[in-house]
């Protein structure tokens, strides 16, 4: 499901409140492509933005770190790196900063 960009901001304006906080992280992926994760502070979803979409992935049962997926897209992090996987394509390695 396709999250228009407006109701991705309605949600960040309402969860910005201050009695919340949340994590905000910035990956780069080995196949170009950029990511925006926001993980709030109540957990058990990140709100992504890739390829010009906004995506909110519910977290999943992981061994190690924390994966987030929904739709073919799985978004898998463990400190700083991360691994990115979208229909059609390969995993493709991730990295904050």
């Amino acid at each position: 499901m396709r999250i228009p960009v407006s109701a991705i901001a309605v949600v960040l304006f309402v969860l910005a409140s201050p009695s919340s906080a949340e994590t905000f992280a910035q990956y780069r992926c080995d196949d170009g492509a950029q990511l925006s994760v926001m993980f709030p502070e109540k957990g058990g979803r990140a709100f992504v933005q890739v390829d010009g979409k906004s995506l909110i992935l519910p977290q999943r049962l992981a061994a190690s770190g924390a994966r987030y997926a929904k739709g073919g897209v799985t978004f898998w992090i463990k400190g700083n790196d991360a691994q990115l996987k979208r229909p059609k394509s390969k995993w493709t390695q991730c990295r904050s900063g």
